[in-house]
């Protein structure tokens, strides 16, 4: 199973997205605390929208990229800012729990699946309010675009980009999700 996420795809920053791969044992499901980890100064989490594919592709076309996603869910990326080791960089967004997935929701159980509301919480303050149609980059061409270059498989997950500012995390906060009024996603951050 492949976890790919992308920055930079939600509001105006005017930029293409950005790709970045992250570990299988980076995934933290929602009813299980995110430890702060001790080897960074400190951590930033970005709202997102993940999709999860449901079955195997390779060069989709984007005209049928809807076909290869079954399930969506709102959830966070946590990465490192100021870690301790230069050499490392790249695993600053791939570290274990840094893929904060929560409660999913199938596809076909909506009636216009890329306009339902996501809202996304942290402390109880809105993070993100978005839908999968608000992305600067649609989710087809995120789909055919990663197709190219690595085959979909089932259960791959696909991060879409941050659907808000990243937040620093301390100990004690809750991040909270839910789409289309119904929670999904309920994780509290310990140290």
């Amino acid at each position: 199973m492949k976890v790919i996420g992308f920055t930079g795809n939600f509001g105006d920053e005017g930029c293409a997205p950005q790709a970045f791969l992250m570990a299988d044992s980076s995934i933290l499901y929602t009813g299980r605390p995110f430890f702060i980890p001790d080897f960074a100064q400190r951590f930033v989490a970005a709202p997102t929208i993940i999709v999860r594919m449901g079955r195997l592709g390779k060069c989709v076309a984007p005209k049928f990229a809807h076909r290869y996603w079954d399930a969506f869910t709102a959830g966070f990326t946590v990465r490192a800012v100021e870690s301790d080791d230069a050499r490392l960089v790249g695993l600053d967004w791939a570290f274990d729990g840094a893929a904060i997935v929560g409660d999913w929701i199938a596809a076909d159980q909506c009636d216009d699946v890329l306009h339902v509301p996501v809202k996304v919480e942290m402390n109880d303050e809105v993070v993100a309010q978005r839908c999968l149609a608000d992305m600067n980059q649609p989710l087809e061409e995120l789909i055919a675009a990663t197709s190219i270059r690595c085959s979909i498989k089932m259960g791959d997950l696909l991060f879409t980009g941050d659907a808000g500012d990243g937040r620093a995390v301390t100990p004690g906060d809750h991040l909270t999700a839910s789409i289309g009024g119904h929670r999904v996603l309920d994780v509290k951050v310990r140290m």
